[in-house]
């Protein structure tokens, strides 16, 4: 028996068949019902809903350093604002189109007070977001032509300093590309929970192995990975007690080890999932 999403809003409105819940998605992952939390069914539906009311991702208009330079500039510790303005000191005085402004340089410029929202501030951070800038900016000056994606992607990752994920999220706001995720710590539980991943998995130590599969799910729910990341983030953000059943289950639900299961009696796992 297939399942209908009706969706009507004052945005539009939006009709959609999916598979019977027990329809396998994936190998290993079914798609569930529309009304429980977390299958795929109950995600496609949400993201459906944020199709409707939200508008879709768009690149940032930025170059490819200006991007890089963004991403490096802010991170933790660094309100938002104070990160753009850095950013725009930089931009403003052509490090992002002139080869060799020297780290020095940069340590000057990043030294000078910022106007953030009328007041002026020190950045903190000056020398060492100057030397992270310092050790990329030449290779992002003379790089080659990229098609948006994964390629781009894996030759930020060469680069010091940039990881899987802050990689993946410059190539997202540069192009929009639907060929990177940006992965976290919920995104990864709740493929757990519904068998997509390994509870061996973690984001720091397999992030491309984790995004493969997360991108296979995006494709056959056809929903944009961005939006599926969005969904899940606005349902954790809005309800922490939804973050904590998920900790929660797979807690209750850990596999036991072979040689202590002769031993201990396995508990009754909780139910996959609940209505919602």
């Amino acid at each position: 028996m297939t399942q209908i999403v009706a969706i009507v809003s004052r945005h539009g409105s939006l009709h959609r068949e999916l598979p019977d819940p027990d329809h396998l998605l994936l190998a290993g992952v079914r798609w569930g019902a529309v009304d429980e939390f977390p299958t795929p069914a109950y995600w496609t539906q949400q993201a459906l809903r944020r199709r409707l009311e939200a508008p879709a991702p768009t690149a940032s208009g930025r170059s490819l350093a200006e991007e890089v330079g963004a991403s490096l500039l802010g991170g933790p510790g660094i309100p938002a604002a104070v990160g753009q303005a850095a950013f725009a000191r930089v931009r403003e005085r052509g490090a992002f189109v002139q080869p060799g402004v020297c780290e020095d340089t940069l340590t000057a410029w990043l030294s000078e007070p910022l106007e953030v929202q009328g007041r002026a501030l020190h950045f903190r951070f000056a020398a060492q977001k100057a030397r992270h800038l310092a050790a990329v900016m030449p290779a992002l000056l003379s790089a080659p032509d990229f098609d948006a994606g994964q390629e781009v992607r894996n030759w930020l990752m060469a680069l010091p300093g940039i990881g899987p994920k802050t990689a993946s999220a410059i190539v997202r706001g540069w192009s929009a590309s639907d060929e990177v995720a940006l992965l976290d710590v919920h995104l990864l539980r709740v493929g757990q929970v519904i068998g997509l991943f390994s509870r061996k998995l973690s984001i720091e130590r397999h992030y491309l192995e984790i995004e493969a599969r997360q991108l296979k799910l995006c494709a056959a729910m056809d929903v944009r990975p961005a939006e599926l990341e969005a969904v899940v983030a606005a349902e954790m953000s809005r309800s922490p007690e939804t973050a904590r059943f998920l900790v929660d289950h797979l807690k209750a639900t850990e596999p036991v080890p072979a040689r202590k299961a002769s031993a201990t009696r396995v508990p009754e796992q909780i139910a996959l999932v609940f209505t919602a």
